[in-house]
């Protein structure tokens, strides 16, 4: 009987692409169907507090809409979000753009540290790698403007235009 393949030894790549490819759709939605300028605007204008509480309190909605088709989405966000205007709207659309963005940076942080994060290691070197791992995770996407996923498709990702900047 062949020998059995380490199942640590798989990476899950095929998922990391699968998620950056759905934050650039998502983000193409977004540029398409909403005022990014504006929704970009009032995204960057709430501290971290106030992103941190937002995404809290709508984390069930966040990760609903992740598992929804590019099909289901928009009517899913006009079932939930039907009490508040486009801007709220576009912002919950890019909280779900920067989960798909951290669920790629983890997926390759996991990819990176599978040997620390699953049995059969020894017990010094798997708590060293899982610290490791624990180091790495505090530095992943918090709250930033997902400007690498606009950019990955040739967006402006919601830079006003320099004749909005003069006017101003």
């Amino acid at each position: 009987m062949g020998q059995k393949a380490d199942p640590r030894s798989s990476n899950m790549g095929s998922y990391e692409l699968f998620a950056w490819r759905d934050a650039m759709s998502m983000a193409s939605w977004l540029q398409e169907e909403f005022d990014l300028v504006a929704v970009r605007k009032a995204y960057e204008a709430m501290s971290d507090d106030q992103k941190f509480k937002f995404e809290d309190s709508n984390a069930e909605i966040i990760q609903e809409m992740i598992g929804k088709t590019e099909g289901q989405r928009p009517a899913y966000l006009r079932k939930v979000a039907k009490n508040v205007g486009t801007i709220t709207q576009g912002i919950l659309i890019v909280f779900a753009i920067i989960g798909q963005v951290r669920v790629k940076e983890m997926i390759d942080l996991r990819d990176r540290f599978r040997y620390s994060l699953s049995p059969g290691g020894p017990n010094r070197a798997t708590c060293a790698g899982i610290y490791a791992f624990h180091q790495q995770t505090l530095s992943m996407t918090l709250f930033n403007w997902p400007d690498e996923v606009f950019d990955a498709f040739g967006s402006d990702g919601g830079w006003p235009d320099d004749d909005d900047i003069d006017e101003e």
